[in-house]
């Protein structure tokens, strides 16, 4: 691959995560990290889901997982449910509190993109998700054929 496309494609990747404030300490207005916050919205998406699967979701690390887990079990954020002859697999679940936190985030993003596009003309809007959404299918169809 051509020298300067890696280089295209590195800056728009740093522009992009400094754009969306994914490295700021509160994400979204929450508490948390971005990671932390990605975990939490992929449980509310997908009830029941476990750490194994969490993992393969998010392609994180599954110990950088399982401390995230633990630290939103222990601010009652999430339960376990372990599955009967799984030999220790556990399905989270959100609490109350852990839905509402879900919401929220859902909620400030929503804003966010909102907030970050409100001086952009409509059309604009639709080649921006245009350009996103060939962004998205290219990388998805590029996957399907290295696994």
């Amino acid at each position: 691959m051509d020298n300067e496309l890696v280089k295209k494609i590195r800056e728009f990747n740093r522009y992009y995560t400094v754009w969306l404030n994914v490295l700021t300490k509160g994400y979204l207005g929450t508490d948390f990290s971005w990671p932390e916050s990605r975990t939490l919205f992929e449980i509310w998406l997908f009830p029941g889901i476990n750490a194994t699967e969490l993992c393969e979701h998010l392609n994180m690390d599954k110990s950088y997982i399982s401390r995230i887990i633990s630290k939103f079990e222990k601010k009652g954020l999430i339960t376990r449910e372990l599955v009967l002859g799984s030999k220790g697999i556990k399905k989270l679940w959100l609490t109350e509190i852990g839905v509402e936190k879900a919401k929220q985030i859902d909620t400030n993003g929503d804003n966010q993109i909102i907030d970050k596009l409100k001086t952009m003309d409509d059309e604009t809007c639709r080649k921006l998700c245009r350009a996103m959404v060939f962004i998205e299918n290219t990388l998805r169809e590029h996957e399907k054929g290295r696994n």
